[in-house]
This record gives structure tokens, sequence and C-alpha cells, in this order.
């Protein structure tokens, strides 16, 4: 935090003021390798020839694993990611978190 003197009405004050600093963004909103993205991207389009279909969550670690990431999380996160831009559909849900993924839509 730094000081600043600011006017009111011909007035100089010295106030604290908070400088905005840009913070990495965790889960879902932090931006991913693109490389990663389209890796994943192409993934997709080639795996699924029958549509709706369910995959495991363990499955889409396995793609990430084929693209080369070594955290099975950061495949889920950037499947997640790409939810509304290269795929549509819902989420199948535990206590944990998402289990599985009904990919409705394979958008190319």
């Amino acid at each position: 935090m730094f000081c600043t003197t600011v006017s009111f009405l011909g007035e100089g004050q010295t106030v604290p003021y908070q400088e905005r600093r840009s913070a990495i963004r965790e889960g879902r909103y932090r931006t991913p390798d693109r490389q990663q993205q389209i890796r994943m991207r192409e993934v997709l389009k080639d795996r699924f020839e029958s549509i709706p279909v369910q995959v495991p969550r363990s499955e889409i670690e396995a793609m990430g694993v084929e693209i080369g990431l070594e955290d099975p999380a950061e495949a889920a996160r950037i499947f997640d990611r790409l939810k509304g831009i290269s795929w549509r559909g819902d989420y199948v849900r535990s206590e944990e978190g998402w289990v599985a993924a009904w990919v409705k839509e394979v958008i190319c």
C-alpha cells in the first residue's frame, strides 16, 4: 500500500490508496497455456464420434496425459475451461466435485 495526495475542493490531503495488482487466477478462471488448450480441443474433436456421450473424469485426465500434462487436475481444469467453447454439456457431480461430463456437442 502507498499514500498519495488527493484534492477535495482545493484542499490537499494525504490518504492511503491501495494499488490494484493483477492476481494470478486460480481454479477455472486461471488462464491455461494456450497450446495445452489447443491440444485438448483437438483430442476432444477426434475422440467423440457418437454424441451425446458420458465421459468419466478419469478419461479426461488420461487425455491430459496424451497431450503431455503431468498433473491430472490440470487436464480437468482445461476441459472445464473449454466448456461452452469447444464442447457443450453438463457435469455429473458428487460430494467431491464433478466425476463425469455429459458431452452433448463438440464444437469445431
